[in-house]
């Protein structure tokens, strides 16, 4: 039935597994529909047990008794799948993004035919109950090709692979639609939707880690960009006097914030190879050398989140990433820099710093095939 639903039907939809279980009339205000025509639309779901209706409670707009409608989330199941270069990180999820389980483990081959094998492996593991759909987040490139039905294709250097049509090959392993997406935007996806920016029409994204993402998110939808553009914002210049990236960049994101960075400038100060938390432990603790690079580093940071902000128009900017730790020991540093390239203005841009979790990127995937399936769109 989902199938067939018009998209009035499919905003009803959205909006339950949103904001969780409304009363008829708040979901006809909300949608600026009519109460028939709420009635008329619902009706079928609630008979096809695609909605259910709660216990009665006091409608807080009339104060009458009344069931508020919500989705039958329990009865649907969505994997969400993070690629990296070593590791593949599955969830399962319900309707709402909830995490009903998860496992990681090492890509066994990194032949695109045995990672998509792995993966049905890894969902026969997860869960006895069929799944809905399934969605995998990918970094690296990955761009639609001119070939016949412009078919996603995926360049991801870090597993070796190059042009390869991902979604088919995952399709016929799990059995299930399958969406292939950049991990960045997926995550952007399921903070719009269940995460801090809920209820945000607009909000930017930062990820630090291994490498620099963004992404944005106007007027309730994910602003589409070429993979070539956003791999230019880890390479904005911050300084032009800072140190070089590995590109040869100089006062760059990159530069500042990647984890390789990090690692190598600690290394040289330290005189031994350090990785990157302890970096971090070492200069929460005080060890001069981690502390004035770290503090450099979330000065840059505090500068990018302005200018973010500032040519975004967003007033929420969330910080997320297996680096994010940096935002913290350095908060100080961060919130000064960002003051100070916001014209001295204390407050004027949100920061939300998210938790290091490769289950939440998995669980971004997860998200996108939510999306998938409730809008009807690839």
């Amino acid at each position: 039935m989902w199938d067939t639903l018009p998209d009035a039907a499919r905003s009803i939809v959205k909006e339950l597994i949103i904001h969780g279980p409304q009363s008829r009339t708040a979901l006809a205000k909300t949608l600026h529909l009519s109460t028939g025509s709420l009635t008329r639309l619902t009706k079928p779901l609630v008979d096809a047990g695609l909605l259910v209706e709660r216990d009665v409670v006091h409608d807080p707009v009339n104060g009458r008794p009344t069931r508020p409608l919500d989705v039958a989330a329990a009865e649907h199941r969505f994997l969400g799948l993070k690629l990296t270069a070593d590791r593949i990180h599955a969830v399962i999820t319900g309707l709402r993004a909830e995490v009903i389980a998860a496992k990681d483990e090492p890509i066994d081959d990194h032949d695109p035919e045995a990672v998509c094998r792995q993966a049905r492996r890894l969902l026969d593991e997860l869960t006895g109950a069929p799944v809905v759909g399934a969605g995998v987040t990918i970094g690296g490139n990955g761009r639609a090709a001119t070939q016949v039905g412009g078919e996603l294709l995926v360049d991801a250097p870090y597993l070796g692979w190059h042009q390869v049509e991902l979604r088919p090959l995952m399709e016929r392993a799990l059995g299930v639609p399958c969406a292939v997406t950049n991990d960045v935007a997926a995550l952007a996806h399921q903070h719009h939707w269940f995460g801090p920016g809920r209820g945000l029409r607009d909000f930017a994204l930062v990820t630090i880690g291994a490498g620099i993402g963004y992404a944005l998110i106007q007027h309730d939808h994910l602003v589409a960009a070429a993979e070539a553009d956003l791999g230019m914002f880890g390479h904005l210049v911050l300084d032009p006097g800072g140190p070089p990236c590995p590109e040869g960049h100089r006062g760059c994101p990159t530069a500042y914030l990647a984890s390789r960075s990090v690692e190598m400038a600690a290394g040289l100060a330290l005189r031994r190879e350090v990785g990157y938390d302890e970096v971090m432990r070492l200069a929460a603790s005080g060890e001069r050398s981690c502390r004035t690079l770290v503090r450099e580093s979330g000065r840059a940071l505090g500068r990018l989140i302005a200018l973010v902000a500032t040519i975004s128009l967003v007033k929420t900017v969330i910080l997320a990433g297996e680096g994010v730790e940096l935002a913290r020991v350095a908060k100080d540093d961060l919130d000064a820099a960002l003051t100070e390239h916001r014209r001295g203005l204390p407050g004027s841009v949100e920061v939300v710093i998210e938790d290091d979790d490769f289950r939440e990127w998995a669980r971004g995937g997860a998200v996108v095939a939510i999306q998938s399936f409730v809008t009807g769109s690839d």
